[in-house]
């Protein structure tokens, strides 16, 4: 018995599903020919204009200056530009994509134009509509901003070596869902990396330095994590906020100094996790700001000003900060912890303080009687910033050695029961500077206390 019209013969039993399988798979074989004849290469040498393109396409530009700006709109092609410099000649932007899975990489780039707006700066890659794009090893060196992303899925930003020039942000991301910055240098930007409704973006082994204000910047995002980067020497610090289930961990925040300057900013943020961050050398290590459900775990704050500092600023409506501090290295801090938070719920254990009495007399490691960690003076000069003009006073460290010596004149509502047992830590000959930044960082949260941090 044969198909109509077909003189094939029609399968019996198993021979069916054989016939199917292997008819599958002469299509799916076939396909994969189509797909990999589509995916052809086109030459580009120096100094001739973008040729049109279709998806799929190979663009191979050949080592030497192009001419731009250009624009990409066309989905799945590839850019290979090692060697290769384009030039957007000041005009603006000089590299647009607007169509997904778009790949761009080895890419050099300089002339790009002079505006800085923090959500539209002129950058020298610009995204939109770029779902599943790539970004790999772009070079941009004394630049406005090196990437703007807006609209666009599951981007990556993979090992990029950008420079600024002060006045826009290295990447600026909104609306950027799975987005990920993965490696890269970015240093003398306005904002190291700005994002914005960024939910689940993931930025990994970054390091951010120079910036005139924030490092790592984010906003109304869910579920950002912000894992293993360095951000040092920057005008303010890193912030997260107004978002909710933020992780920050294994980052090294360190040399904020400036009169506003902090290592990380936690404000109005729900359920952040911060975990085994080095966050030393700053006016300010830790701010929190109305943050609940905030988790401090591990890791070291050292030689900051205030190691930890609780602010609440005068809105209505905002719930004060419930924060757990545990595992954590207070070392060489002017002041460990200053609370300026009357709601504040402070949950302290298993901390160590260079501080705490060297008491443990059944060895377990654990120093014997509770540790407060912070004096009735940095309470109070949380509150009146102008006191800590007088914070290395000899009457301050009369009174600091009386609370040490008598516990009872401690207030204990931020004990911990269960302190390690921790070395002293030297103090270096920088301590001052140390001792300068928490009477800078202080007055300075005076003046910001009536309106509450940008």
């Amino acid at each position: 018995m044969s198909r109509p019209g077909t003189g094939w013969p029609v399968p019996h039993g198993k021979a069916r599903p054989r016939l199917a399988l292997a008819v599958a798979l002469a299509c799916a074989y076939a396909s994969g020919l189509a797909g990999v004849a589509a995916a052809r290469e086109v030459p580009l040498a120096a100094g001739e204009p973008l040729p049109a393109l279709a998806p799929g396409d190979v663009l191979a530009l050949a080592p030497g200056v192009h001419p731009g700006p250009w624009t990409i709109d066309v989905a799945d092609v590839t850019v290979r530009a090692a060697g290769a410099v384009l030039d957007g000649g000041g005009q603006g932007t000089v590299l647009t994509l607007r169509a997904p899975g778009i790949r761009v990489e080895d890419l050099t780039v300089t002339g790009v134009g002079g505006e800085a707006d923090l959500y539209a700066p002129d950058a020298a890659v610009a995204a939109f509509g770029c779902d599943g794009c790539v970004i790999e090893r772009l070079v941009l060196r004394s630049g406005t901003s090196a990437v703007r992303v807006e609209g666009s899925r599951d981007v990556r930003l993979v090992d990029l070596q950008a420079s600024g020039v002060g006045r826009g942000p290295g990447v600026t991301a909104f609306e950027t869902p799975g987005l990920v910055v993965q490696g890269g240098r970015f240093e003398g930007f306005l904002d190291g990396l700005y994002l914005e409704r960024a939910d689940g973006a993931r930025v990994e082994g970054a390091v951010v330095e120079r910036s005139v204000r924030y490092g790592l910047h984010v906003m109304f995002t869910v579920g950002v994590a912000l894992v293993g980067n360095e951000v040092r020497d920057g005008g303010v610090g890193s912030a997260v906020m107004y978002g909710r289930d933020a992780l920050v961990q294994g980052n090294r925040l360190a040399g904020h100094r400036g009169p506003m300057a902090f290592g990380l900013l936690v404000q109005e943020e729900v359920g952040t996790r911060v975990i085994d961050n080095d966050v030393r050398g700053n006016a300010v290590g830790l701010l929190i700001v109305a943050a609940p459900g905030l988790r401090v775990e591990g890791g070291v704050l050292a030689g900051n000003g205030v190691g930890a500092l609780l602010q609440r600023p005068p809105v209505a409506g905002l719930d004060g900060s419930t924060v757990q501090v545990a595992g954590v290295a207070f070392e060489g801090n002017a002041a460990d912890l200053a609370v300026a938070d009357p709601d504040a719920a402070l949950t302290l254990r298993g901390n160590a303080y260079d501080r705490a009495p060297r008491l443990d007399l059944d060895g377990d490691g654990v120093v014997d009687v509770p540790f407060v960690a912070t004096s009735a003076f940095a309470a109070r000069t949380a509150e009146q910033p102008d006191l800590a003009l007088l914070a290395h006073g000899p009457g301050i460290a009369l009174w600091g050695r009386l609370e040490a010596q008598v516990p009872g004149v401690r207030a204990t509502t931020f004990a911990d029961p269960a302190s390690r047992l921790a070395p002293p830590a030297p103090r270096a000959p920088g301590a001052g500077l140390a001792a300068a930044g928490l009477a800078v960082a202080l007055l300075a949260v005076g003046a910001l206390g009536a309106r509450g941090w940008a």
